[in-house]
C-alpha cells in the first residue's frame, strides 16, 4: 500500500530531516513511528498526506506517486486518508456535528447522507450526546475523539495519527488507542506517531524507530526505550 523509496527532505535552511528512508507498509498494518523530537517522524508523516515534499525519492500510496502529483490532484488523493493531530485543530465556533460534518460538505454529500454518516460515526466514537456542544465544552480526551470521527467520516483506507494522545491522561489516552485499534481491525491501515513507550509496548504492533532522520530499527511489539 505504501512505499517510500529512497527518500531524503533537506529543507531550504540545510536542515536534513530524513536521508535515505526506505519503507514498505502493507494494507491493514498499524505501524508506530517513534524516536526523538526532531528525528524525522513528523516529516515522514507529512511526507504520507503531501503537506510536505521530499527533496528526492518516491513516496507512492495506492500506485501513486505523491511526488508526481499536481497541486490540483492532491486534494482527491487526501479523501483517501485521513489525518489525526495533538492540537486537535478543531474549527471552534463549530460544534461537534458541524466539525465532523464539514469534511462531507466540502465533498458535495447530500444532507441526509451527511447527517446519517456524522451520527453514525459520532456513536462509534462514544460521542452520541455531544452533538450540540462546541470544542470549548469538551475534554481533552472529548475533543479527540472528535478528532478521529473527523479522520474517519469518509472512510479513509489509510489513518495517519501524530502524537494523537501526547496531550491526554493515562486513561484517556488507552481510550483513544482502543479505539484505533478497533479503527485497524475494520481494515484501515494506521500509522501513529508517538513518544508514549508504554502504548507501544503494550500494543505490540510493529515499531519503526526514526534517529537522525534514518530509520534504525523495524521489529515487532517492542520498542528500545533508548530515547524514545
Amino acid at each position: 500500500m505504501i512505499k517510500v523509496k529512497n527518500v531524503s527532505k533537506i529543507y531550504p535552511n540545510g536542515a536534513r530531516a530524513l536521508l535515505n528512508i526506505n519503507l514498505e507498509i502493507a494494507k491493514g498494518e498499524f505501524v508506530f513511528l517513534v524516536g526523538p523530537s526532531g528525528a524525522g517522524k513528523s516529516t515522514l508523516i507529512k511526507l504520507l498526506y503531501r503537506e510536505e515534499t521530499a527533496t528526492r525519492g518516491q513516496v507512492i500510496i495506492n500506485n501513486t506517486n505523491l511526488m508526481r502529483l499536481k497541486s490540483r490532484q492532491i486534494p482527491m488523493v487526501r479523501r483517501n486518508i485521513g489525518v489525526i493531530f495533538q492540537d486537535f485543530k478543531l474549527l471552534p465556533n463549530k460544534t461537534v456535528f458541524e466539525n465532523i460534518a464539514f469534511a462531507q460538505q466540502v465533498l458535495g454529500k447530500s444532507k441526509k447522507e451527511i447527517k446519517e454518516n456524522t451520527l453514525s460515526i459520532m456513536e462509534l466514537v462514544g460521542l452520541a450526546g455531544k452533538r450540540g456542544s462546541f470544542p470549548s465544552e469538551l475534554s481533552g480526551g472529548e475533543q479527540q475523539r472528535v478528532c478521529v470521527a473527523r479522520a474517519l467520516i469518509n472512510r479513509p483506507n489509510l489513518l495517519i495519527a501524530d502524537e494523537p494522545t501526547g496531550n491526554l491522561d493515562l486513561e484517556t489516552a488507552w481510550g483513544i488507542m482502543e479505539l484505533l485499534d478497533q479503527v485497524n481491525k475494520y481494515g484501515t491501515t494506521v500509522i501513529m506517531a508517538t513518544h508514549a513507550l508504554h502504548i507501544v509496548e503494550k500494543m505490540k504492533k510493529r515499531v519503526i524507530r526514526v534517529e537522525a532522520g534514518k530509520i534504525t530499527e523495524d521489529s515487532m511489539g517492542r520498542a528500545s526505550t533508548s530515547g524514545i
